[in-house]
Order: C-alpha cells, then structure tokens, then sequence
C-alpha cells in the first residue's frame, strides 16, 4: 500500500496507470530516457520512440507554444460561444421579444447539440486524428458566429446557435487530451493548470468584454468581434496546429501497459538479450517500426496536412459506443459526474445573472453584469497558477515517498481545496444576493465558489489522463456530453427554479450537493487502484483491441 492507496489482489504484472518516476537505484535504469534541469532523476513516461515525429521528442518550447494555442482557440470557442448569451440576455429579450428562460434556450439547445454529436467527434478524433476535426470545428464555429450577428429573429438566431454547437464539441473535450500527446507524466500537472486557465478559468474573459461592446457598439458587434478573433484562429490553427496524436509502440507506453515494459525496454537499450518467454511473446506482439519511422522530422509543409493517418484499429461504430460503455467504470463515472456538477453551477450563476442583477435593487445593465465576471476570473485564474505550482511537485513528492513509484491517485490530493472553497462560496452567495449585497462582494463570492469548480476540473482533470490515458479521449467527451444534457434539462425549469426558491434556497442546495460530491475522493483515492486492476482486466474494448 503506498501513503493509503490500496493494492489490488490481481495477477497482473502492472497495474496500468503505475509508472515508476525515480528510481531508487538508478543503475537499473540507466539507459532509459530522464528527465533534464531538476529532473534529471525522473524516468520519462512514457518513454519517447526513436523518431522524431514522437511529439514527445519534439522541443519543449514548440509542445508549450501549441498548447499556448489551443488555450487561445478553446477560450474563444468555449468561453465566448456559451456565456457570451448570458451577458446578453437583456438584449436578447429586448431584441427577439422574448422572455429569459427562451434566452436560457439559446445555450441549452446548442449544448445538447454538442452533447449529442461528442460520441461520433470523439470516435472520428480517436481513430483519424484531432487535426481534421479541429479544422473543420473551426470553420462551423465562424460560420455560425456570421449568422448569429445577421440574425433578424430568434427562430434564426437558434439556427446560429446549432451551428456553433457543431464546432464547440471537440474544443469542450478532446483539447484536453492534448495534454496526454504531448507532454510526460511530470509534466502534465502544470500544463493540466494552464489549459484550465483557458478553459476554465478564463472562460467568462470574452463575456467581460461583451457588456462593454454590446452597451458601446449594439449586440451584434459582440459576434462580429468574435468572428475576427475565430478568423485569427482558423489561420493559426492551419499553420501551427500539427496532428499530436502518434502511432508509438506499445512497448514505450509502461504507464499503460498491464507488464513492466520498463525492465524489458532497459534490457534491450542495453544490448541484453530478452530470452524470457512471456516478454518474448508480447515483444512479438507489440515491436514494429515507428508510424514515419524515418529518424528525421517532417517538413513543415508535411506537418500543416490536413490528415496524417490512421491511429485504431476499432470500428468508428465500436467507437461510438465508447464513451458510454466507460461509465460502467465506477471512478470514471464519479469523476464525469463530478467535473460535470460543478462546471455545471458556473453555466447556473452565468444564465442567472440577468434574473439576479437586472431587477431592484441592483439594476444593473448589460455591461455591468459583464463586470460581475472580473471576480471568476481573477479567482479562477489564481487558482491555476497555484495548482499549476503545486500539482507535479506534489506527485513528484508523494512518488519520493512511494519508494519512486507513481499513483495516479496522488494527483486527487490537491482535492482538498474543493470542499473549502465551495462551502466559501455558495453557502454565501445565495443568502447575501438575497439581502442585495455590493455586486463587488457578489462577484467576490461568486469567484471562490468558482475556484473550487477550476480545482475540481484540474485534479480530475490530470487524474483522468494519467489513471486512463488510453481512453482519455471518450472520458472527457463523456463528461462534457453529461455536462451539457444536465444543463438542457435545467433550462426549462432554471429560472421557474430560482423564482420560486430564492437564491439562498438555490445556492445552499448547490452548495450541499457539492460537499457531498467531495466527500467521497476519499474513497476513490483508497480503492482506485484497486479499480484501474479490475477494468483493465474486464474491459471488452481492450481486449478486442489487444487480440488484434
């Protein structure tokens, strides 16, 4: 047991998920690839392929300048397709003549759009690359945004809508996966905590502008603007949005193998012959030649194509079906549910914000209620840096402690926060908007209850990409897809909701739901591995795979 993570009984050599980080002797590894700077006692997982096509061989700076990128495109796309309606919901009703729950319907049919065509994205991405998909998402994404700024009704206006929603899907859920392509286990936390920056974080920054524009230039200004930057972003994403997905040996991956490739990749770098059966049978079954297995790395022309290859085997059916047979795996579902409840409260306060602030006593306009946005932001954007500082220190500690051997668990100890943040939070935000207290302290409380929503999505969030990196793809398009159907559901009766109970009611609710949702990390920390042992051994989809 290492520092409460329980073993599995099981006759695996490896639980997947386990990797060995630093090695107590480091003789034994010496011909394995580490770490550079202060990691230079760090075993690289999952160990990078001899090709410089591997995006784990490429410079560091170019893989951080990608992400860079893709927080750009998925700030744009996921922070001012979804809460720019809410900001705009007093224009919207003025403009359509319509009320504020069919306002609240301009996000809720686009989202359970998204939620819809994530499986058939996640199947296309899985199996074909994120590239095409990603170009393609781009240009929905400006086409709808074009028509929303022409919409003369609300019938059209919904239309704009489904379009965006198209193109959302993949910037809501396979962008995180990025994490897993390009960068190690050591690594993944702090990239894990800028990524939420944008995705999280920073998502309300563009419905801050919106109030200002909408209140200066008129509403339909708020999607010219976003046309242009999305514009900006389909032309980088052409040049510089390379494929990250790559077809490395199986052997390299010893996070999610069920052997200890380690001990077999060390002996064969050092030039020992491999003459033990078993090892010999799954080397049999898993060396071949790098895909490009040229030494060298593409062009840059070859790198701006369209599509590359093929990355499964599996059916796009099989695919499809994916993302819902994962939930029968009890962490994954606890973690889908979790990530999903709390993004979910900040789409709550987001498309509640009119109901709350534009009456008596706040009266406040649209570019006001965009002001209330500062207090996430700031908040939100702080608990990145924070956990971006802290989350791989902390594995890196915890894997010391573990004799070097690394849980995916670990990550689930900066957890902790959530429960703090959140009671902060919620429990005062409903009581005091109920007494009409300053929109700065609103916007206060509304950034610490919001915290622990970025906290929750970071944790999970690198939990999820380590403990499942081989189904990573379908567990966040799942969780997205939850997400936004939860959210459907709650926009026919979100604003009836808050009318009827008041937002203490409302918001002590959320905040009790969220404590008890909290509450029970303790329980996966102690039993996940236990779990990975068991779904690696009873996962259909794997087997199929593996007996290909």
């Amino acid at each position: 047991m290492g520092l409460g993570v329980l073993e599995p009984n099981t006759s695996l050599e490896h639980v997947p998920g386990t990797a060995l980080l630093q090695d107590a002797i480091p003789t034994e590894t010496a011909h394995l690839k580490k770490g550079t700077g202060h990691d230079t006692d760090v075993v690289l997982v999952p160990q990078p392929s001899n090709s410089q096509n591997d995006p784990l061989n490429w410079p560091l700076w170019q893989r951080d300048l990608i992400l860079v990128l893709f927080c750009y495109l998925t700030n744009i796309c996921v922070g001012a397709i979804g809460p720019l309606i809410g900001v705009l919901a007093l224009d919207m009703v003025q403009a359509f003549h319509i009320d504020f729950q069919k306002v609240t319907l301009l996000s809720g049919y686009q989202l359970a759009l998204v939620g819809s065509i994530a499986p058939l994205v996640a199947a296309l991405s899985h199996k074909y690359g994120k590239r095409p998909w990603f170009l393609t998402s781009m240009v929905f994404l400006l086409a709808g945004t074009i028509w929303c700024a022409e919409a003369t009704s609300y019938d059209s206006m919904i239309g704009g809508r489904l379009i965006q929603g198209v193109g959302t899907a993949i910037f809501e859920s396979v962008t995180f996966t990025l994490i897993g392509d390009l960068y190690f286990v050591h690594q993944r936390g702090s990239r894990m905590a800028i990524y939420v920056v944008a995705q999280v974080a920073l998502v309300l920054l563009p419905s801050l502008l919106t109030g200002v524009v909408s209140v200066n230039l008129g509403w339909r200004w708020c999607f010219w603007l976003l046309a242009i930057f999305l514009g900006i972003g389909l032309v980088l994403i052409i040049l510089f949005g390379w494929e990250t997905a790559y077809n490395r040996n199986q052997l390299y991956d010893v996070d999610t193998s069920s052997r200890d490739n380690i001990h077999v990749i060390e002996e064969l770098r050092s030039g020992k012959t491999v003459d033990e059966a078993g090892v010999a049978a799954h080397l049999e079954r898993t060396i071949s030649s790098d895909t490009g297995g040229s030494v060298m790395r593409d062009s840059f022309l070859k790198r701006m194509k369209p599509w590359s290859t093929t990355y499964s085997n599996e059916s796009l059916i099989q695919l499809i079906f994916r993302p819902f047979y994962i939930l029968l795996n009890p962490v994954i579902l606890w973690a889908v549910l979790l990530i999903s409840f709390f993004q979910l409260w900040n789409v709550v306060i987001n498309f509640m914000l009119g109901q709350l602030f534009g009456p008596p006593p706040y009266l406040l306009n649209t570019a006001q209620l965009g002001y209330i946005g500062a207090g996430p932001m700031v908040f939100g954007s702080i608990t990145c840096l924070l956990f971006g500082a802290l989350s791989d220190r902390i594995a890196k500690k915890a894997s010391t402690r573990n004799d070097g051997i690394y849980e995916p668990e670990f990550r689930l100890m900066t957890m902790g926060l959530a429960p703090i943040l959140s009671t902060i939070g919620y429990f005062c935000f409903g009581p005091f908007a109920a007494e009409g207290k300053s929109p700065v302290i609103m916007s206060v409380l509304w950034g610490i209850g919001f915290a622990s929503c970025v906290v929750v999505t970071a944790s999970l969030g690198s939990y999820l990409v380590d403990a499942y990196r081989n189904v990573s793809i379908e567990v966040f398009v799942v969780s997205m897809s939850v997400k936004n159907f939860m959210f459907f559901g709650f926009s026919f009766f979100l604003n009836e909701w808050l009318a009827k109970w008041g937002p203490e009611k409302v918001f002590n609710t959320i905040g009790g739901i969220s404590l008890a949702f909290c509450a029970t990390t303790i329980i996966v920390y102690m039993y996940g591995k236990k779990v990975r042992a068991w779904w690696h051994k009873h996962d259909i989809f794997d087997k199929l795979e593996r007996h290909k």
